[in-house]
């Protein structure tokens, strides 16, 4: 062995082999390790992402909700609009035409001539109808908002404040105070004779044979019920009184057990809170509140509890015949006990076509008058041209005879007064709904703002909901 062998042995000294139980044991390490740190990664990853996620969230809920408020009040600068500058000048267009037709607002007798059938409608307009296409300008892209101008010959180009970067707002506006009001006479000091009225737009609303079947079958507690019972339970629900109400004057106590029920609970005894505690009362089931909710109301606010026929419309996705058809009936049925005095009114086949026919041109011109009603219930060929298949069969039916007078009693027809609004906005996945009621005429008791007369101006709410 050299000298440089010896040396380098003694440097680097030969290891003795390891054992097998110490053999893996660096690979081992290695691997806890690198599972730790995988772990560590993912959890702060993970964390990170759903903090994210919840900022991203919690940001898209603020937008989406303020973007709805801003829904609600540019429908309420549109509905002041609709009061202030439209329906002054629908009331001038209307004298113009009543003079170009010389003066009389009554259709022709034979109904022959287009201008007899116009001249027992009015011209109607309402920007509330085109407040999705007018929300477009604040609401939509610069595409979108450049697209609209171009509709009605405006460079937005150089216009500030159309359009958003993200999210989008839009409202639906309709009339609330064309509906049957079922509040109106309740609450601590009930009015028979408003109660009175109420039950007669119930009962006329309820009538038609398509209906029978609502009131054929049990309910979930095995019980029948009648029409003029689920009238009755409507309008008990929302009297402070423990009477039972009764067109014919008779008495009797409040007996509708809502407390033997497996859900128990008592009977409101005072004015409805919304439309939708009517599922609560006796009689009421899911199929009656699809059937007849989108024509009642507890928010239109007419003292003497009738119906605005100026704010009826198909629009919307609505159909207003079967609130026609019942209006026509309570006005035809002046004595809730007795049949009225022409029995033929309560045939759907002859007032159904009529109705319809009604509120199709309702929804195009709005009605004039109740005069214009009562005379195109006596001559509805007058509602359609000449070449319409209508004409002869409108022109060979009885007609329906109903005196402006008994019709004020239970309709009027004007500018609508309380509207609802139903605003939505939206912002990333988040979505948010506010449904307002403005009445536009009531009195403010309770300023919310520092400027009460903006407010008032503005109409004043009566309810409002975040969904």
């Amino acid at each position: 062995m050299s000298f440089r062998s010896s040396l380098l042995g003694r440097l680097h000294p030969r290891r003795a082999p390891l054992d097998r139980r110490e053999r893996g044991v660096a690979m081992l390490v290695v691997l806890t390790w690198l599972a730790l740190m995988i772990s560590i990664v993912s959890e702060f990853t993970y964390g990170t992402t759903v903090d994210s996620a919840q900022a991203a969230n919690a940001r898209d809920e603020l937008r989406a909700h303020y973007l709805a408020r801003s829904s609600v009040n540019l429908s309420r600068l549109l509905i002041k609009i609709q009061q202030r500058f439209i329906d002054p000048a629908m009331g001038q267009a209307k004298q113009m035409l009543q003079q170009a037709l010389g003066g009389s607002n009554t259709p022709g007798a034979s109904g022959s001539s287009a201008a007899g059938g116009l001249s027992a409608l009015a011209f109607s307009l309402r920007i509330t109808d085109y407040a999705g296409a007018l929300m477009g300008f604040f609401s939509g892209s610069k595409e979108e908002v450049a697209g609209l101008g171009s509709l009605v010959g405006i460079d937005t180009s150089k216009i500030k404040g159309l359009g958003l970067k993200s999210g989008s707002f839009d409202a639906e506006i309709t009339a609330e105070d064309g509906k049957i009001d079922i509040a109106c006479g309740s609450g601590v000091t009930p009015d028979r004779s408003r109660q009175l009225t109420v039950f007669r737009l119930l009962m006329g609303l309820m009538y038609s044979r398509r209906f029978d079947r609502l009131f054929s079958e049990a309910d979930n507690t095995g019980q029948f019920v009648t029409r003029p019972e689920v009238a009755r339970a409507i309008i008990d629900w929302g009297d402070a009184d423990d009477q039972l109400f009764s067109p014919e004057g008779s008495s009797g106590a409040e007996d509708y057990k809502y407390d033997a029920r497996a859900d128990r609970y008592r009977a409101h005894d005072n004015s409805y809170d919304s439309v939708e505690e009517v599922k609560m009362v006796r009689g009421v089931s899911d199929g009656f509140m699809e059937a007849f909710a989108p024509h009642l109301t507890v928010y239109a606010s007419d003292q003497q509890c009738r119906v605005n026929l100026g704010a009826i419309s198909n629009k919307n996705g609505g159909d207003c015949t079967p609130l026609l058809m019942g209006i026509v009936r309570a006005a035809a049925t002046t004595d809730p006990s007795k049949p009225p005095t022409d029995p033929s009114i309560l045939d759907d086949a002859r007032l159904y076509p009529i109705a319809s026919v009604a509120c199709d041109r309702a929804s195009a011109a709005g009605f004039d008058s109740l005069s214009s009603i009562t005379s195109l219930m006596k001559s509805p060929q007058t509602a359609v041209m000449p070449d319409d298949p209508r004409y002869k069969i409108f022109q060979s039916m009885p007609p329906i005879t109903i005196s402006d007078g008994d019709l004020a009693k239970v309709a009027k027809v004007e500018p609508p007064r309380v509207y609802r609004i139903v605003a939505t906005g939206e912002s990333g996945r988040v979505k948010k709904k506010i449904t307002v009621i403005v009445d536009t005429r009531r009195s403010l008791a309770n300023a919310l703002t520092l400027n009460p007369a903006a407010e008032k101006a503005a109409g004043v709410l009566q309810y409002w909901r975040e969904e």
